[in-house]
């Protein structure tokens, strides 16, 4: 249980990997600039969401929009 749970904190370069290709395809749908503070917000939620179990890209990006949706009132 320990290692499970050192591996959910602990990002590997391949989670790193995703986390950031997901956070620059967010930055790059919404015209955000990576540098500003509301990036930072976006990144702390990319990281905080992978780290809640969504591993795969895809399903990262996609819960990553909705949530960013719905925050905005644009929900589908």
């Amino acid at each position: 249980m320990l290692r499970r749970h050192f591996n959910r904190t602990c990002l590997s370069p391949h989670d790193l990997a995703i986390c950031e290709r997901v956070f620059d395809q967010v930055c790059a749908d919404e015209h955000l600039d990576p540098l500003d503070p509301d990036a930072e917000i976006l990144a702390v939620m990319v990281v905080a969401t992978f780290r809640n179990a969504h591993t795969s890209e895809r399903e990262l990006l996609e819960t990553i929009r909705s949530h960013r949706q719905k925050a905005a009132g644009i929900g589908h």
